[in-house]
């Protein structure tokens, strides 16, 4: 569960992107087939776009290109045993629980994806609507709505209003969500960092084997069973079947580096 923010100029592509209408789709994880699957749970006879346009006129929003005037919060579906009920169950609540939190009339769209890689999940995006108070008005303010407060006891509120529906701890909180939210761009970092740190650890345990011999090999892998996987990946780098661990390390820590 996180949320990203987006400025104007972003949201006619994201929203033909959530509705996957968008002439190019280029994320490679989209199974066509199983598109038909997704569902909005906004339901409106207008356009998303339309609405947006709509709603967006209706409050005051500062005419600058960085303004964040929609915002995504994506919740993915536990990976519990969920029976079909369930899992509507799960993101129709997920749905009241922002609708409620963030109003229903700044909430732009609710798609329900089922056709990507990974678990199901959903995005509902939202205008970022605060009240003036100077001037008792309504206006777009990311900053002002999503807070650091918020961020941070949202997954315990979603938490705990989901066990309430349900009856039982669902598996909202995890080692992810419950030290705050992340955006997707930290989370792919997060992923990076791990891949580097199993990349030195196997880069490590190459060095280890590298001149021992067949008994003191044999002795070492019965103490680390791991370093048979590792033995493989050497074999396949000798044959040319499979690059250099250290390639991959030097690409990885540039990304680090960005």
């Amino acid at each position: 569960m996180h949320v990203e923010k987006y400025t104007k100029s972003a949201v006619g592509h994201l929203l033909r992107h959530y509705n996957r209408t968008a002439n190019h789709i280029s994320n490679q994880d989209i199974c066509a087939d199983k598109t038909k699957f997704n569902y909005n749970l906004c339901k409106r006879e207008e356009s998303d776009l339309s609405y947006y346009k709509k709603r967006i006129s209706q409050v005051k929003c500062q005419n600058r290109a960085d303004v964040k005037a929609l915002c995504d919060w994506i919740i993915t579906l536990p990976k519990k045993d969920f029976t079909k009920e369930q899992e509507q169950l799960f993101f129709q609540s997920a749905y009241n629980f922002f609708a409620e939190r963030y109003g229903e009339k700044n909430m732009v769209s609710a798609w329900v994806h089922k056709d990507e890689a990974g678990q199901p999940h959903l995005h509902f995006c939202f205008i970022p609507v605060a009240i003036d108070k100077k001037k008792g008005i309504e206006k777009v303010s990311a900053k002002e709505v999503l807070t650091r407060r918020e961020l941070q006891t949202i997954h315990k509120d979603m938490a705990r209003y989901m066990e309430h529906i349900f009856g039982y701890d669902i598996g909202i909180l995890n080692g992810t969500t419950i030290g705050g939210n992340k955006s997707i761009t930290e989370l792919k970092l997060q992923d990076s960092q791990k891949e580097l740190t199993r990349r030195v650890s196997e880069i490590s345990s190459l060095k280890q084997i590298k001149h021992q011999s067949i008994s003191e090999l044999a002795n070492t892998i019965k103490q680390k069973p791991s370093l048979i996987s590792d033995v493989s990946k050497a074999i396949n780098i000798a044959l040319g079947n499979q690059n250099e661990p250290t390639q991959h390390l030097h690409h990885e820590e540039g990304l680090k580096s960005r």
